[in-house]
């Protein structure tokens, strides 16, 4: 099968090439035909168009490439799918066809290279299939695999610890966005019946602390979980205070009130 599909992948772009050998008197008859039909399609339904024949002429060319590489991109990531190659690669191969599709009208009568063709009306349009492809694909895949290993869990075939590693190992990997990434903690702490205490804790808290600080001491915590009243690991306690607009509010049974906020 994927010998198959990457067959038909270097056929489509031997295709392409092909029309790139064909001279500029011969190219410019082929689209002015398609632009007259495409015209008079369009003249039957709106009679009183004011569209000038040869901005669309020059439209139905540019739109010619735009689509060629479009359909090259969606070969190219079946191809690369099957074979279990990167996005890099497919990246790459559209840009080596789209130069040598331009080369080769050096060799055309009436026709040269443009670098700017090469790189707007080929590659771009290919690159932003690719992209979009890929990311249709990565959503897809993560949703199969989310609901296979819910199942899993359901059945009592993974325990609830190897479900959450499977859900969310990717998410582990990914750096905070900047703008979601908190900064400082914001504590506030209120002792029953302490005025006196109250007041400097309020004085000691009044400013915020350095996020880095906090996440200093913890690390420097040696123990991988806290007590069985906080369930969240030494390492997830800092993942979740990295983010803003975290807000944990802690009452205990004592009468005690702690707020902590990350900003």
């Amino acid at each position: 099968m994927k010998q198959l599909i990457l067959v038909l992948s270097l056929l489509l772009t031997s295709l392409v090439f092909s029309m790139s050998f064909v001279s500029g008197a011969a190219s410019s008859t082929i689209s002015s035909g398609v632009s007259d039909m495409i015209l008079g399609w369009i003249t039957n339904i709106f009679p009183n168009n004011q569209i000038d024949i040869e901005t669309f002429h020059t439209f139905i060319r540019k739109a010619a490439h735009v689509t060629e590489f479009i359909v090259l991109a969606i070969s190219w990531f079946y191809t690369i799918k099957l074979w279990d190659w990167s996005l890099g690669i497919q990246l790459l191969i559209g840009l080596v066809i789209a130069s040598t599709d331009e080369t080769i009208q050096v060799f055309a009568v009436d026709r040269g290279p443009s670098i700017f063709d090469a790189l707007v009306y080929d590659y771009l349009p290919f690159m932003i299939a690719s992209l979009v492809l890929w990311l249709i694909y990565q959503r897809k895949g993560e949703s199969i695999m989310a609901t296979d290993t819910l199942a899993r869990l359901k059945d009592n075939q993974i325990s609830p610890e190897l479900a959450y590693e499977e859900l969310y190992k990717d998410e582990k990997r990914k750096r905070i966005p900047f703008f979601k990434r908190a900064h400082f903690i914001k504590l506030k702490i209120h002792v029953p019946e302490e005025k006196g205490v109250n007041f400097f804790l309020k004085v000691l808290f009044f400013i915020p602390f350095p996020l880095f600080i906090v996440k200093l001491i913890l690390r420097l915590i040696k123990m991988d979980r806290f007590d069985d009243s906080v369930p969240l690991t030494k390492k997830e306690m800092i993942k979740l205070i990295s983010y803003k607009g975290i807000i944990v509010k802690v009452n205990t049974k004592s009468g005690e009130k702690i707020l902590i906020k990350t900003i």
